[in-house]
């Protein structure tokens, strides 16, 4: 079974940004640690464990600006097979629509039976590409799994829904976005990582994907960014009569009861 799992590099969620002076971005600096997007780490543990069950290889397909590869080697000791970053700081500016281009024109030759994303990306927030892929594509797709067994012709798989749980059976080849609590990404044990060093890394010139994404071709444009307002200290009230001043705070202050 071919599996290509579709990862983003992201900054740690602990990070700590800046904001650039024209206020159109974060800084991306040496200070920022970077990581596998924990949602998309979870569908990499999920593809590892189908190849385990059931055979076959499995890719790593990311988009970068060059400075991914020790992250895609830790992917890479965790189980994956081999790897494609396509390289391209112009196409990292792509909108949600130019990123799932590049994915289905570099998928359409790689003969994917079944494609893995995470249900987010914890940078941006964004939950639509691994979606548009399989519009794309034309190949079914079930977003938010939080549980599947696959099998060489299908893939059955559940997903929270608003006080539910919904079950579907897909036909290969389909697309699986993954949410979390689906399984615990493994640690890679040191002999991994050093196979992981001779593990294949191909590097692609995004210049083949300029005319379908890229800056110059986004339909959606990001014009600001700023902190949320800093929220104010709360009240204490004291004294005897503290239950009355929370009473009359809550119904004449801030309106919350009647």
């Amino acid at each position: 079974m071919k599996i290509v799992v579709l990862m983003k590099v992201v900054p740690d969620t602990e990070t700590r940004f800046e904001i650039r002076e024209d206020g159109t971005d974060v800084v991306y600096d040496d200070r920022i640690q970077w990581i596998i997007s924990p949602y998309d780490e979870y569908a990499l543990e999920e593809a590892i464990q189908t190849k385990e069950k059931l055979g076959g290889t499995v890719t790593i397909l990311t988009l970068g600006k060059g400075n991914e590869q020790q992250v895609i080697r830790k992917a890479l000791a965790m189980g994956a097979d081999d790897s494609v970053l396509i390289n391209s700081a112009d196409l990292m500016e792509s909108d949600a629509l130019g990123l799932a281009r590049i994915f289905s024109k570099e998928l359409e030759g790689m003969g994917a039976d079944l494609i893995f994303a995470g249900k987010v990306a914890t940078d941006s927030n964004d939950g639509y590409v691994g979606a548009a892929v399989a519009e794309l594509m034309g190949i079914p797709v079930v977003t938010e799994v939080s549980d599947m067994e696959a099998s060489e012709s299908s893939v059955v798989v559940t997903r929270d829904a608003s006080g539910r749980k919904e079950k579907f059976e897909v036909t290969l080849p389909a697309m699986v976005t993954i949410d979390k609590g689906i399984n615990e990404p493994r640690y890679p044990k040191l002999p991994q990582i050093m196979k992981a060093k001779k593990k294949p890394l191909n590097e692609k010139d995004g210049a083949d994907y300029a005319s379908i994404a890229g800056s110059s071709n986004s339909k959606v444009k990001q014009i600001e960014v700023k902190f949320p307002p800093k929220k104010s200290g709360g009240e204490i009230f004291e004294g005897d009569d503290a239950v009355d001043k929370l009473v009359d705070a809550l119904m004449n202050k801030e309106k919350v009861v009647q």
